[in-house]
């Protein structure tokens, strides 16, 4: 096991666990912002903005998996 490695996938893991929820919050910002909007460009532009934080949640938990399983086949070296 490299204590290296372990030590660098561990901070990538923990950057992660805070971003995650960070989008969904951006999420739920611009939603909000849509609802309160009273023009349809404006309305379409914040759900396209809100959908577009749903895509980062989802490719940052990809990753947060990839990255745990880093660290379990490490920590089993």
């Amino acid at each position: 096991m490299s204590k290296e490695k372990v030590k660098e996938l561990k901070k990538k893991i923990e950057a992660l666990v805070i971003a995650i929820p960070r989008e969904l919050e951006a999420y739920e910002f611009y939603l909000d912002l849509a609802e309160r909007s009273e023009d349809l460009p404006s309305k379409e532009m914040f759900m396209f903005l809100a959908k577009q934080e749903l895509a980062h949640r989802d490719h940052l938990e990809r990753i947060l998996n990839d990255l745990q399983t880093q660290l379990e086949e490490e920590l089993k070296k």
